[in-house]
């Protein structure tokens, strides 16, 4: 009589429970990484679509952000040089979403936006400052937070679901330095709209300010889908180190 190979009712059990454990582990950390990919390509692009709408601006109306007027309050009256002016003449899909992005965004926060450290004799003490890091003492600027809310922000939405906010105080944005009175031209991207994380991108690994080896980095599982910008002359840039990082990073 032949015998006929086959597993047994055991064998089969461990296997599928070994698969089913290494599965639990993996698929996490995959799903992750495909969410921190799009997040990625959609901040990319959103980032390029803004820096495109003002150079048509310039081209149509020689004026960039440099000339902003402070935006109105929702219900309000739009200045014809307004921030929110800019994006409906320009991206003809520009929705403003402020009222229903801050029902369901109720998460966000106080947004960090840094830029160079003021080295100062203290801080030049401090094994955790950059300045003690990098001995640099002609670095400046300082760190400043905005807290979106209905009240002190708009948001636009547009076609392919990022959104883009912004304080409304912003006007005469004509650089991005802090401590003056242009500090206000900062914004935001949240690369999916209202849905979840709302989650404001950081360094996993090093510090905002950080050099060498305490320089920001962000992995892959680590991105996250709003981006601090600050709003200045031509352009639409990243306000921290972690949105940087997420830029320029392979």
């Amino acid at each position: 009589m032949m015998r006929k190979n086959a597993f047994t009712l055991a064998e089969v059990l461990i296997t599928l429970g070994i698969i089913g454990v290494v599965a639990a582990m993996t698929i996490p950390t995959l799903i992750s990484n495909t969410n921190g990919a799009q997040f990625k390509t959609a901040y990319k692009k959103a980032l390029s679509t803004l820096n495109q709408a003002v150079l048509m601006n310039i081209a149509l109306e020689d004026t960039d952000f440099s000339t902003l007027k402070a935006d109105a309050q929702t219900g309000q009256t739009l200045p014809d040089d307004s921030l929110s002016k800019m994006l409906i003449n320009r991206m003809q899909s520009a929705t403003d979403i402020t009222t229903s992005y801050f029902t369901a965004a109720t998460n966000i926060g106080a947004i960090e936006y840094t830029g160079e450290v003021v080295c100062t004799t203290e801080n030049k003490q401090d094994e955790d400052s950059a300045c003690y890091q990098s001995n640099n003492a002609s670095e400046t600027g300082t760190a400043s937070t905005f807290t979106p809310t209905s009240t002190a922000a708009k948001v636009y939405s547009f076609a392919d679901g990022t959104a883009f906010g912004f304080d409304i105080q912003a006007a005469n944005c004509t650089d991005s330095t802090k401590g003056t009175a242009n500090n206000v031209c900062v914004g935001f991207i949240d690369v999916n709209g209202a849905t979840g994380p709302n989650t404001v991108i950081t360094c996993d690994n090093g510090e905002e300010g950080g050099t060498g080896t305490d320089a920001c980095t962000v992995s892959s599982s680590a991105v996250t889908d709003i981006y601090p910008v600050y709003i200045h002359g031509q352009t639409v840039e990243p306000a921290s180190d972690a949105a940087r990082a997420v830029l320029f990073g392979k």
